[in-house]
């Protein structure tokens, strides 16, 4: 967790100049730029065209400046470079290559790294790799697809008026009564340029006036209903989209809701948090709200029949009672792999939390530093080792209920998996032998 520290007034001030072997040189600005309610600060080192952007790009979270404090360690730090219109870029909450980057996209870097940053500081947060979109009071949820066009679609649902929560990343809190809360941002929107062939003339002409911020790949928008930093709204529904190249009539089509844990599984910038915690979390969420696939190949047609779809919500949903969940941390220290004896008893491990979702099983190691999807041997497989049971008796069980199966293929198939789950911390050695 990144730890605040004392806030000190520096002694070069801002914009100092200084006398150097009988010249006068302009010292560069240092400044931390201090976003409401995180104590992590982003780092400028001039970058007076990156300070530029900041007011236009977070434009529903509020930030102050102040002098550079060296006590406190910034989420990110964007520096002047020789190249006036390239400026180096460093992450400070994950390890990533330094970068060297134009204006845009710097501000770009930034907020991928305030998507680790922001739970860091706040253990009821994970962020998910999502767009979400305000309809009839509660939270569409978009999980991210690459390709399917998320942020294109969640801006042709702002230009029908629906207020956009995230297009990209979304923060989440969940209560204890299984409900999942979404959290704005307050970042504006953002476009990959250029805007698909598909993109009808209306929608262009709209994006044209609501253009903020852009280079030759990404453009960000000016949105007059933007939800501000900490705004918060429920969790209605998540689909899954699916677009088409060929012309497509939209469609919305209820799919289980392991479809949508498998589009998150990747998608959770958190990685501080205790796997088993979201995966319990997410479990009980996706057993309350439903789960959709959208296809679709044009744009307003998508729109439609999303306005449709969520125009209210027929199904009861109370507010949330329930406290807000506090996830665990982690253990990143080396989990105990190992020390099962060949042919010897085995068993689940104690502690591993199991979730079906859907009729698919997830796994979470005791250390939360993963969670495994399981196919439907593995899962057979894992119900056996509820009792002490030794790789034998496993192949035993699987070549009665498979007689037509080559054994070598299973017994290979039942060897790799229990490498796996022994090296995931899994299984263990059952107790007493």
């Amino acid at each position: 967790m990144l730890e605040p520290g004392a806030l000190t007034t520096k002694t070069l001030a801002l914009g100092a100049t200084t006398l150097r072997q009988g010249y006068r040189v302009q010292m560069p600005m240092q400044r931390d730029i201090v976003f409401e309610g995180m104590a992590a600060p982003l780092r400028l080192e001039g970058a007076a065209p990156v300070h530029a952007l900041l007011p236009k790009v977070m434009t529903g979270w509020r930030f102050h400046e102040r002098a550079e404090d060296s006590a406190v360690q910034p989420f990110f730090s964007i520096h002047d470079t020789e190249d006036k219109a390239r400026f180096r870029c460093e992450w400070h909450v994950e390890e990533r290559p330094v970068q060297h980057y134009d204006p845009v996209n710097a501000i770009c870097d930034a907020v991928s790294a305030m998507s680790f940053a922001l739970p860091a500081e706040d253990p009821r947060l994970i962020c998910l790799h999502a767009a979400a979109v305000e309809m009839a009071g509660r939270l569409v949820v978009f999980p991210n697809i690459r390709r399917a066009g998320k942020s294109t679609l969640s801006a042709a649902l702002a230009m029908a008026g629906h207020r956009v929560f995230s297009d990209d990343v979304l923060p989440l809190l969940f209560t204890e009564d299984s409900h999942a809360v979404g959290l704005a941002m307050g970042i504006a929107p953002r476009l990959r340029l250029p805007l698909p062939d598909s993109a009808p003339p209306d929608f262009r002409d709209w994006v044209a006036a609501a253009s903020g911020p852009q280079n030759r790949q990404y453009l960000y928008l000016t949105l007059p209903n933007l939800p501000l930093h900490g705004d918060t709204c429920p969790v209605g529904a998540f689909v899954i989209l699916d677009r088409q190249d060929d012309a497509t009539e939209a469609r919305l089509e209820r799919v289980p809701p392991d479809v949508a844990m498998d589009a998150l599984l990747h998608q959770n910038f958190t990685r501080d948090r205790h796997s088993g915690d979201i995966l319990q979390a997410m479990a009980a969420t996706l057993a309350e709200r439903p789960v959709f696939r959208l296809t679709y190949s044009g744009l307003a047609d998508a729109v439609t029949c999303l306005g449709a779809a969520f125009r209210d919500w027929r199904d009861e949903f109370p507010e949330a009672a329930g406290a807000e969940r506090q996830f665990q941390l982690a253990r990143f220290d080396e989990p105990e792999a190992g020390g099962l004896r060949d042919g010897s008893p085995i068993q689940q491990k104690a502690g591993t939390t199991a979730e079906t979702i859907g009729e698919t099983l997830y796994l979470a190691d005791t250390h939360g530093l993963a969670i495994h999807r399981m196919d439907a041997l593995a899962t057979v497989i894992w119900t056996l080792l509820e009792d002490p049971v030794t790789p034998q008796e496993i192949l035993d069980v699987l070549a009665e209920a498979f007689p037509t199966e080559d054994p070598e293929r299973i017994a290979g198939d039942v060897q790799g998996l229990l490498d796996m789950l022994r090296d995931a911390g899994l299984i263990e050695a059952a107790v007493g032998d």
